[in-house]
């Protein structure tokens, strides 16, 4: 096994899980003040008593286009139950741009723009789009991560039964049928995925990135699929395929740690090499397991024929992995 695929497997064994939001539903939604495209502002307080839909999406996403579009169905149907919808962008999201889309696209609820992160903090957003919903007295009820085939069902659902229309085993009933479809798909792309990990460690890394490739077919929101393929084609030295998976895989979470340093590596395959120390280290900074950061940062400097700062990263790397208690065994198979 080489010594990258030896770092990939390492990272997806140790990294951590991030869903869609990290606060719990259940408890009262975060309140907040933002202004709109328009310069209007709006505070969450002004809608108590009424359904919230809220949608933070980013510019030049197709899911996030897909969410507002569903989110602007949703409010034709329930507006005259008490349901709202809004959106929200980042504050260093393109907002000229945003004002385009929800023109283009018929958007008629507002657009907040989120200069300091309020929302995204306070609900530590995830994954773009994110959806939650807030019932009426105010509590977090219910989040959607991304956009997926059954999302404009289960956002209905969830609406409906926020605003006391069905129970929640009635809930649950009007869902399982599209839960079942998704979890079929689930449970193909996650058997491709193992099968695509198991061509990788065996070396047989044509097999794995058509295997990898199936498993993204299967299931286009499976996100260690793109990360997995993005890590063969650096193994196979496709710069630009590699680029492109890593930043699919971005467009599905833009916080990944893995997805970035797997950015940070196609860019040196492209000799990008400033650009790719830049995102290195960003990564490696909010990354708690960072060792195919660290490693990547040492090619990348040993590039630029900066031999020390290149040893620096390397020892740091190793560092970290002596830290989670790797065998020296387990590093011997990366020759």
């Amino acid at each position: 096994m080489s010594l990258f695929v030896f770092f990939f497997v390492f990272i997806l064994l140790f990294a951590p899980v991030s869903g869609a939001v990290s606060i719990p539903t259940g408890g009262p939604a975060p309140g907040f003040t933002l202004g709109t495209l328009e310069g209007d502002m709006v505070s969450l307080s002004s809608f108590r008593g009424r359904t919230v839909v809220l949608i933070y999406w980013r510019t030049g996403q197709k899911r996030s286009l897909l969410a507002l579009k569903d989110g602007e169905e949703m409010l034709r149907k329930f507006r005259d139950k008490g349901v709202e919808v809004m959106g929200v962008i980042a504050g260093s999201d393109n907002a000229a741009e945003a004002r385009k889309t929800v023109k283009d696209n018929g958007i008629t609820y507002p657009v907040l723009v989120d200069t300091d992160r309020d929302v995204y903090g306070g609900y530590g957003i995830r994954v773009y789009p994110t959806t939650v919903i807030i019932n009426a007295g105010g509590i977090l009820a219910r989040d959607i991560p991304g956009h997926s085939l059954t999302y404009k069902k289960v956002l209905e659902e969830y609406i409906r039964n926020a605003i006391g229309e069905t129970d929640d085993s009635e809930l649950e009933e009007a869902l399982s049928v599209h839960r079942e479809k998704k979890d079929s798909s689930v449970l193909e792309a996650s058997r491709l995925y193992n099968l695509a990990m198991k061509f990788t460690e065996a070396g047989m890394h044509d097999l794995a990135i058509d295997t990898a490739r199936k498993s993204i077919e299967a299931g286009p929101e499976m996100l260690k699929s793109y990360i997995l393929l993005g890590f063969l084609y650096l193994e196979t030295e496709e710069a630009d395929s590699a680029l492109d998976a890593f930043n699919r895989a971005l467009k599905l979470d833009s916080l990944s740690k893995d997805a970035r340093t797997g950015l940070g590596g196609a860019l040196i395959l492209k000799g990008e090499i400033d650009r790719a120390i830049d995102v290195l280290n960003a990564a490696a900074v909010a990354n708690p397991y960072p060792q195919m950061t660290y490693y990547e940062l040492g090619r990348a400097y040993e590039l630029k024929g900066e031999k020390e700062r290149s040893m620096e990263m390397y020892k740091k790397a190793v560092e970290k992995i002596i830290r989670r208690r790797i065998l020296p065994s387990s590093i011997s198979r990366c020759q």
